[in-house]
This record gives C-alpha cells, structure tokens and sequence, in this order.
C-alpha cells in the first residue's frame, strides 16, 4: 500500500492506458569512474536508482533487481553543468516599435517600471518549454544541466536551472529562480534610451537604487521593483562583450554588494591584472576565434593587430586564468555541436590547463556557484545521475562521447568504438588462427585455413558483428570481448569470446586469445604546450602596446630650451631633473650620480598638452543624446584604455585630456579627466582627486534642428525651449536638496553638484545670444559657468565672459562649416586673450588632437600673440580651467613629470614629439616607436603565416573584416552607437 502510495504521489497527469511504473534501478560495472574532479576509481561500479546515485566503489553487491551494464573500458565523469544557456526559453519581445520616439515603455500601462530593457518580472520558468533538438545539441556536448534564461535587455529577470532530458517541462525544471540575468545591452527594447554604455550603467545603477528606495516607500505598485529585490538576493550572471566590461561591472558590484558571475567574452587574459580586483568569478567561452583567409596579403592588412593576436591567445585564455588563480567555470556558448566544444577543450587543455581544472571547470564550480552541490556537480551518494560516459580519457585527442546520462535517463551519443582488436589470435582446442587487419574502424577478419574472410564487420552493442559471404556455410560470428588491455590506446583486446553461427542459427562458443606482435602502434600522447610558448601579452592588447609598461625613473635633461609656461618663461641652456614621476629640480650645470642623462641641446622641453575638449577613447557612444537631460551619464564609465588615439596623441605630445559628452542634448553626461597613462587601466587613467565636470550643450544640435524628420517629438525644439529646460532643471534640482529621506535622484545629484559648485560645467556653445543666456540661468541659481567651449562668437561677448569668471576653449581657425558659425572668426582666441579670459584651444577631433602644437601656433597668425601666450593655450590654461593646474600644465619644481622633449620650437611646423613622459613614465619615444613598429609587422607577419598553415591543415576559416573604430566628435549626435545595434 505504501508503494503505491509513493508511486501516485509522483503522478501528476493522468495516462491513457496501463500504468507501468519502473524503478529505473541500474549498475554499470568495471568503469573507470572519476566520483568528481579529483577522485577517481578503477574496476568501478555505479549504482543508480530512481535518477539518482546510491553508491558506488569496487567490489560493491548489485542489486538483484539492477540492469547490470558492462563499462569495461569506458570511463565515468560527472555531466557538465553550463550556466549560460537559452535552452527552451518560447519568448518573444513584448514590445512594438513606434513611428515616433517611445519614452517609456508600452508595459507601464501596467504597473511595470518605465524602462522596457529592465526586466527583471520575468521569470524564466514560465517560458520554458523543452526542446528535444536544443536538448540533443546539449548532451553532445556533455551537458546534463543548465542554466536558461532570457538573454535580452539590461536587466533579464531570473534564470531556472533545468534538465537536458527529454521528459515534460515540470519533470526538467530542477530550480525555478537561481540566478539572474544582466547585460550592458538592451536588447530588442523599443526605447531610445539607453543609446549609449554610459547610458546602460547610470540606468544600472538607477534601478538598484529604485528599488531599494521600494522597499521601504511603496507609494505606488511597481512590479518591476518588486521583482528586483528578488534578484538583488540572487547571483546575477552578467554577460560582458569584452574584458573591459568586467572592470565596469566590479564596480557596480561594489557599490550596491551584488554577486555577480561574469560570463565573459574569452579575452580575459588581455587585462588579467585588473579583472583579478574584482574578485568576480568568470563563466568562460571555448568558441575561439576562426582563423581569418589570409590568402590575399592585401586582404590581410585590413585585419587588425588585436583579432590577429586573439586568434592564437585565445585558447590559451584559461591557462592564464588558471595560473593566475581565478575560478572559472566554463560554458560551451558560441560552440555549435559538441565536436567543436570537445574540439576546443582539448586545445584548451593540450595548450596548458590542466585537467583536473577543466573538470573542475565544467562540474563542481557551477554547481557551487548556483547552490546545487546537493544535486549536481559530483557522483557522490543522493545526488542525481548525471554523468558521462567516454570510450578514452576525457581531454585525451581520441575521446569520443558515447553517452549522456541526465537524472538517471539514458542518450545515446556516439557509438563506442574505443577498441583496438587488431592482431592475431589463437583459437582453443584449435590449430587454427584467427587474423584481424586493417583498422579499428574497418577491421577485417579472416582464418589462417583462408575458409572465411568477412564481408563486414560491424561494432555495436559492445562486440563485433562479423558477416560472410553467401557461399560460407557459416552465418555470422560474434566477437565479444573479454580481457581488455588499458595501458595503451586505444584499449587492445587480449581476448575474445567467438560465437559462431550455422546457417540454422546453432552457434559454438570458443575463446580466442591474442598471440604475436601488435599491429598497431599506441597513441600518441598530446603534447602539453610549456609556458615558455605562451603568447606575448600587450598591455594594451593592440598596437603599440607593450609587455612590461615603462617605469618612473630619474632622468636628467641637459642644456635644454625650457618652455615653463610659468612667470619665469622660457629658459634657455637650462637642466630640469624628475624623479618618482615628479619635476625635482630646475637649473643650469646640474649633475646627479644616479640619473639617466638626456642630451637636450638644440632641443625644447615643454609641460605636456593637455587638450580641454576630446571624445577620444570613450566606448560605444559619445552621446546619451535620448533624453533632454541625462546629468547621470558618466563618460567615466565608458573609457576605452586601448583606443589606439591615446598613443597617437601622445606622439603629438598631448599628456592629458577632458573626455566629453557629445552635443546631443542641453545637460549631458558628466566627463572623464585623464592623463593618456598608455598600457595602463581605464582607471588608472583617471586624474586623482580631479574635481568634477560635465556637458552642456546649446544651439542646433540640442533642438534637432539637423537630425531628420523624424527627430520631432523630444523637447526642446527651439532654443527658447533649451532655456527653459535650464530653468527646469535647476528648479528640480534645488527642490529635490531641500527634501528629506529622498530617493536617490542620479540625475538631480549631479545637477546638485553644480549648484554647490562641487561639479563645473563645460558648455558646448556658437553664438552670442545663448551665451549670455546661460550666463543669465547660471547668475539666477547662483553659480557661475566654468568654459564655454567651441565659443566662436566669445569675440562679442568677451567682455560679460570677463565679468562672469568664465573660461574659453575655441578652435584655432574652424569658421562656416554650419549656420550657426556663420560669424565665427579666426582672431577669437586672440580676442578673448587680449580681454583677460583665460584662454585655451581644442581639438574635439581625434586627429587634431596630436597637432595641437601647430593649433596654437595659430593664434601668433590671427592675432598676433606672443609665443609664450600661444603655447600657454595648450599648457597651463587648459590646465588652469580643469582645476589642475596645482598638478601639471608647466614645468615647476613639484609638479608631475608631465613633459615634452621636442625636436624644435614646439610651435614650428617641423616640430617632432621625441619622447613624451607621464607621471615620469616615458609613454612616448620616437626611437622607441620605430621599433614598435617593425615589432608589430613582424607579430602581423607571423601569426599570417600561423593561420595560413591552419587553413593549410583543414581548419576553417572566414573573411570578415574586424569592426572598424568609431572616432568620435562633438556632431556625433544622431549616429546609430555600435554599443546597441551589435
């Protein structure tokens, strides 16, 4: 009675017909059985029962009532566990596209949050349907549990860990609500906003702050936010597009104590030292990059240095993560069948990881990570029955897969063929031998009395199905094989039970026994690649990186021409000492014993140039240009340290820069100070303790005016509109400091900032009309402008620009490339001087940015500037207007070692930056450079040759060129970002 009570307390759909319950009781004998990553059991057996382990070990009763299953020469892993999967998620984007702008989302009818790419209501339970060819694809792949959930949008609701098995939804579910999803992408959502990856972090972090403000302040029924504080519980598995993300992500981590598992991209090794202070754990791909067809040399050149590199790196990248000591498990995302995920583990693991890593890797760490060791990970005793079983070794060259057990339910991958019968063989109470030749996989079978040669020979079930001829007067024969040699492989077969069958299907049993030398030569053994063979790491990972970053040294300079840029001027046959990154000392005949010594006669050694207005290295979108005001956008957040600009800019002899915002709408996104620290971290190249700054823009841009047609329906469209926006804004802003127990505004904080002068603003601005506006709004709420950059009418506001306290950032000679430029003039920086504004010229262009020296030689033509005034405007003014001047901007005994060796007057024309040092670190030398160069060519060179012999060998190859970089300016306003359209 009480088993049939157990037996309907497990039914919960009614049958159409007998009911005919099994108890699923199995025993699979003589395997070599590995319980989990590090044990490991010879001559095994393992007890299933009901889907789950009941024991195991040697010489262990069986069950009467247990299917026994010979594993003789078959091996035993616990099935992999992948933890990042859409496996039977049915879902389709809820959203529809509008003809117009969508400022929030078609589900806030409901009582849903107003983004539609935080989706954090959805549970991926609810869309799960198993899906039998999914399913196969996964258990080809050894994979017997997964993690599945919706991969689109920024927040992706909660994932369910669910069986591979080919059974009913209910049965495959094993955890509803185990982890949670996250991106930087928002996906198939119909909003504009975010546009940018500045835009999808301050959108993160909003949230986070949303729904802990929900908590505890229900005033009105949001769904989204309460779903939120059930995945701020979970891990969130967050998946990156590249190394750089992790670093973005660690610090969202820190600041709201989320568990996040990254599933990165497999260029982890790239930024190996900073992705290790995050302390995230990485779910790691194998699908390593294709080679490229480098057949053509000319289509070579247009693949770039860091895909080339990549290509030979990448299946490496757990080795460096491993001796670097991060857990990781790893994924088989990106691998499309499981002789691609097994072909690219056995790389990883010929390439240097370890094996017992690799198991760890796709077994236990999921499992731990997820909180279900109980039930997976491992074949101890209660846990479900989940392994594989292999014909060899598991990372060996010749493993093949044969099954996939999921809960106790068998799959037949591949058939066994892990034998090796070749040889000779003694036939008892016989004179008669028994010859198989050929191969393992066509083996053919004769008798030394040449009275029956095989027409085939078939392997299945686990012996050999030998066929003759119609004239033999013997049917068939059956090999079963008995004693099984495993030092070698494939395993030799010692001995044979022989079934040989009449016509009449009578059958003799005899037994054959292997005489004589092999016929086969043993396997091979993969050869582990050594250390010494690993690729060469840049930092960064592109041209002109470098493998050890320059360090701080003391250098003398000799009897150079010294621009100081300081009341002092320009000193000639001066010496200038740093050391520890710093300027030590300034002066004639000096002599230090420990030094290096630069021979600077004939030369010029300036402070370095610090450009007040770039859009260099800033990631997926300059523009977070959706909204009117997106004050809580940080191009901080958005830094790309490997924009090869920034070493370009450094051979012009720029040092540091204010990365901005774009133009796009009225209140910007906040800035990025940095100085160009080349090889090091995107924040590591932030200015310490730099004050803060931020976008604002007027004029057409900020009104659509050039956007479209379509670009209709975000306010402002008039610049009486743009005013008013202003005036909002700031009116928000002081209601929003006067309030007590407030949720946390990102947007209002920063705006707070200005009004108690703790953030400056850099105005994006052309003519005169809106200069004095923003004046006007600035004086109202009591806090001034900092620079008016671009600023081509400032020549007739000057002298308001005096009295405001505002600085000036313009282009050199830029007139009437648009309307609203139409009066600009060449002699405005002059101008401006002359009336006493501090004074600075820009780039806002990539490639003028390394010509700035000749941008300020400019204003000696329009303007007749002194050469002093003129190299001030790249040096300590735009320092001076950046509030860091106390650190750098001239060369002054105390000030950081940021400084220029040139070839001549910096202002000439023939002028060459020889060496650029930051903080101290030579960052730039010409000599240097020159071999770079013929470094990079020779890498280029070798991994083309690399590739060609792998196309050579029959691997696959493709030519799609690498993603071109987007060089950004300040008109990059209505520009469809690569970040959301990948």
């Amino acid at each position: 009675m009480l088993y049939a009570l157990e037996i309907s307390a497990q039914k919960y759909f009614p049958e159409n017909g007998p009911n005919n319950p099994r108890e699923e009781h199995y025993a699979l004998t003589h395997a070599t059985l590995f319980v989990d990553y590090q044990t490991k059991v010879e001559n095994a057996t393992l007890i299933i029962k009901k889907g789950k382990v009941v024991a195991y070990g040697t010489n262990i009763p069986i069950p009467q009532d247990a299917i026994n299953i010979s594993m003789k020469g078959k091996f035993i892993y616990p099935a992999f566990v992948d933890l990042y999967t859409q496996y039977g998620m049915q879902w389709k984007s809820e959203t529809t596209p509008s003809q117009r702008e969508q400022f929030v989302s078609n589900k806030a009818k409901m009582p849903y949050g107003w983004n539609e790419a935080i989706r954090a209501e959805i549970n991926a339970t609810q869309y799960f349907q198993p899906d039998t060819k999914q399913a196969k694809i996964l258990r080809s792949k050894g994979i017997a549990m997964v993690v599945t959930g919706i991969q689109d949008g920024i927040c992706r609701g909660t994932s369910a860990l669910v069986s591979t098995a080919d059974v009913q939804a209910q049965d495959a579910v094993v955890q509803s609500q185990v982890a949670a999803g996250f991106s930087f992408n928002k996906g198939s959502s119909t909003q504009p906003y975010p546009s940018s990856l500045m835009g999808s972090v301050a959108l993160i972090r909003q949230t986070y702050h949303d729904a802990l403000w929900y908590q505890n302040n229900k005033e009105q029924t949001n769904l989204t936010n309460e779903a939120l504080l059930t995945v701020m519980k979970l891990p969130g598995i967050f998946e990156v597009q590249d190394k750089q993300d992790i670093i973005r992500v660690g610090k969202i981590a820190t600041e709201f104590k989320q568990r996040y598992i990254i599933k990165s991209a497999g260029d982890d090794y790239q930024m190996l030292p900073h992705i290790k202070k995050t302390s995230l754990p990485l779910i790691v791909p194998v699908n390593f990059p294709k080679a490229y067809d480098v057949n053509d040399m000319l289509d070579a050149e247009n693949y770039s240095t860091t895909d080339l590199k990549h290509w030979e790196a990448a299946p490496y990248n757990l080795k460096y993560l491993a001796d670097a000591g991060f857990e990781f498990a790893i994924t088989s995302d990106g691998c499309e069948d499981g002789n691609t995920f097994f072909g690219n583990l056995h790389k990883a693991v010929s390439n240097g990881l370890d094996e017992k890593a690799a198991l760890k890797a796709l077994t236990e760490t999921p499992a731990k990570w997820i909180g279900m060791m109980d039930k997976t990970g491992s074949l101890h005793k209660n846990k479900l029955a989940n392994f594989i079983v292999t014909d060899a070794p598991l990372f060996s060259k010749e493993c093949k897969l044969l099954e996939t057990w999921c809960s106790g339910n068998s799959y037949t991958v591949n058939k066994a063929v892990s034998l090796n019968p070749l040889g000779q063989y003694k036939i008892e109470n016989s004179t008669d031998t028994l010859f198989i030749r050929q191969n393992t996989k066509q083996p053919k079978i004769k008798f030394s009395n040449d009275t029956l040669v095989s027409k085939t020979v078939i392997y299945e079930n686990g012996y050999y199905q030998v066929q003759f001829g119609e004239k033999s007067n013997t049917q068939q024969i059956l090999l079963w094989p008995l004693e099984i040699d495993s030092n070698e492989f494939p395993f030799a077969v010692r001995s044979f039970e022989m079934r040989k069958y009449d016509i009449a299907g009578n059958y003799q049993v005899t037994r054959v026994n292997k005489i004589g030398k092999e016929v086969e030569k043993k396997a091979e053994k993969d050869t582990v690649i050594t250390n010494s063979a690993l690729p060469e790491v840049w930092y960064p990972y592109t041209d002109y990186g470098r493998s050890v970053l320059p360090s701080q040294k003391t250098i003398l300079f000799k009897n150079a021409t010294v621009w100081t840029s300081e009341s002092q001027g320009i000193l000639t046959e001066t010496d200038v000492l740093i050391k520890n990154g710093k300027i030590l000392t300034i002066g004639k005949s000096l002599s230090v014993s420990d030094a290096d010594v630069v021979d600077a006669k004939g030369m010029h050694l300036t402070a370095g140039i610090i450009d007040e207005h770039s859009h260099i290295a800033i990631k997926h979108g300059v523009n977070e240009g959706t909204q009117s005001v997106t004050a809580e956008v940080s191009i901080g957040d958005a830094i790309d340290y490997q924009d090869v600009n920034i070493y370009r800019q450094l051979s012009g002899g720029v040092i540091g820069a204010q990365l901005l915002h774009g133009s796009a709408n009225v209140i910007g996104g906040q800035s990025a100070l940095i100085k160009l620290r080349w090889g090091m971290g995107a924040e590591e190249m932030k200015i310490e303790g730099a004050d803060g700054f931020i976008k604002f823009a007027l004029g057409e841009n900020v009104k659509q005016s050039n956007w479209g047609d379509r670009a209709t329906v975000r306010y402002p469209q008039t610049r009486m509109g743009v005013e008013q926006v202003l005036m909002d804004a700031f009116t928000r802003a002081q209601a929003y400091e006067r309030q007590k127990n407030k949720r946390i505004d990102l947007e209002l904080e920063a705006l707070v900032e200005i009004l108690n002068k703790k953030r400056f603003i850099s105005c994006h601005s052309y003519v005169q009309s809106e200069i004095n506006m923003l004046m006007h709004v600035a004086d109202s709420f009591k806090f001034k402008v900092n620079t008016f950059t671009h600023i081509l009418e400032g020549y007739k506001v000057a002298d308001k620009m005096k009295k405001h306290g505002v600085n000036a950032s313009t282009f050199a000679d830029w007139w009437g490339y648009k309307y609203e430029v139409i009066e600009a003039i060449p002699y405005n920086a002059a101008i401006l001087t002359r009336m006493g504004v501090n004074t600075a010229i820009n780039s806002d262009d990539a490639e003028m940015g390394r010509r700035l020296n000749q941008e300020a030689a400019k204003a000696i033509k329009y303007g007749a500037l002194t050469e002093e005034e003129a190299w001030n405007m790249v040096t300590i003014n735009p320092s001076t207007m950046l509030h860091i001047n106390h650190k750098t901007g001239s060369i002054k005994v105390g000030k950081d070692a940021d400084i220029v060796l040139w070839s001549d007057n910096p202002l000439s024309i023939y002028a060459k930056a020889m060496q650029t040092y930051v903080d101290g670190r030579k960052m730039f030398s010409r000599d240097e450079d020159e071999l770079m160069r013929k470094k990079i060519q020779l890498e280029r060179n070798r991994i083309i040759q690399l590739m060609y012999k792998a196309k050579l060998a029959g691997e696959s190859s493709h030519s799609k060129t690498s993603r071109k970089q987007i060089v950004y300016h300040c008109d990059t306003e209505n520009e469809e970002e690569e970040h959301n359209h990948e």
